[in-house]
């Protein structure tokens, strides 16, 4: 007996119309589900740009959580600190059947979202694509398409949704070690842009490369304390990597901060910071960059209802 090779379409429901959401949101459509972007503010259409062409993703846009049923999958695409704001979407859409894949900076995704859904499965991803958002349901994909995620029974069923698509989900078997690689990669570069209001060319600084360097030398101290298997070759990893960036690429801090977004330092450098005080291991630098961007998030205050959560 025959049987069908067509993908088994999901009912998939993107929380966060920012743009990695919007990206995913058109990603998920392309792979033939059935998609629901949920954001604060309505949009009328979904229009991305990525690789020399523009086209609309033909997903439906949701502003209210009520409305909402469980989902097979929820991609949680806001920003880390605004996970709290999006608790409705995901009382709403989800079940004991759903996959929740968090889609966020940090290194502690399982325990920001688990108290928000209690006994519903949480899988952290590690997102290697570079997405600029120009206008509200409107993007730019500047480059990059792939997802870690650990390995496991969650990350296969998240590799076969996306099956087909632009984006490629790696399972890596050691996650901690991969989220603190991912980390490194926010650490210098997040922070710098947005501070000096510059985009990548900033790092072909040489004294921004000196500071670079020892941010991200600081979080592999630290990140060795709390077993990730990283070590001085990953910081020059990290300073190869931002060299392959285009001069007038972006961070997603740097565009929060230049939307008047409150900035996600609390979970990149302020990971950093808790935990080289949780072990003892002195951080100046980040230190230091963590108190710049404490003070430069307080100008953003008053645009808080901007954030990513908001589309």
């Amino acid at each position: 007996m025959e049987t069908s090779s067509a993908p088994v379409q999901r009912r998939v429901a993107v929380v966060g119309g920012g743009a990695i959401g919007c990206y995913m949101a058109a990603q998920a459509h392309a792979a033939g589900h059935a998609v629901t972007l949920c954001v604060r503010t309505p949009v009328e259409r979904l229009i991305v740009e990525s690789a020399g062409s523009v086209f609309e993703a033909p997903v439906t846009i949701s502003a209210d959580p009520k409305s909402q049923t469980a989902v097979d999958f929820v991609l949680l695409a806001t920003k880390a600190h605004d996970t709290p704001g999006a608790a409705s979407w995901l009382m709403h859409l989800t079940a004991p059947t759903t996959v929740v894949v968090a889609l966020q900076n940090g290194i502690d995704h399982q325990e920001r979202i688990a108290q928000l859904i209690p006994g519903v499965s949480i899988l952290p991803a590690l997102v290697y694509i570079a997405v600029e958002r120009i206008a509200a349901g409107q993007i730019v994909h500047r480059n990059g398409q792939q997802i870690v995620v650990p390995v496991g029974v969650n990350g296969e069923k998240f590799k076969q949704l996306l099956s087909g698509t632009d984006i490629k989900v790696f399972q890596d078997p050691d996650f901690l070690t991969a989220a603190w690689r991912k980390l490194l990669s926010n650490l210098a570069a997040n922070p710098i842009t947005a501070l000096t209001l510059q985009r990548m060319g900033v790092m072909r600084d040489t004294d921004i490369q000196d500071l670079a360097r020892g941010l991200l030398s600081e979080a592999v101290t630290v990140a060795r304390a709390a077993g990730a298997h990283i070590g001085p070759d990953d910081v020059q990893a990290t300073l190869d990597l931002y060299t392959r960036f285009s001069d007038d690429g972006g961070t997603s801090m740097l565009y929060d901060r230049l939307a008047g977004r409150p900035l996600e330092h609390e979970h990149i450098t302020g990971a950093v910071v808790r935990l080289s005080e949780r072990h003892g291991i002195a951080a100046p630098l980040n230190r230091a960059v963590l108190a710049l961007l404490r003070a430069l998030n307080q100008s953003l205050q008053h645009d808080v209802g901007t954030s990513e959560i908001a589309g």
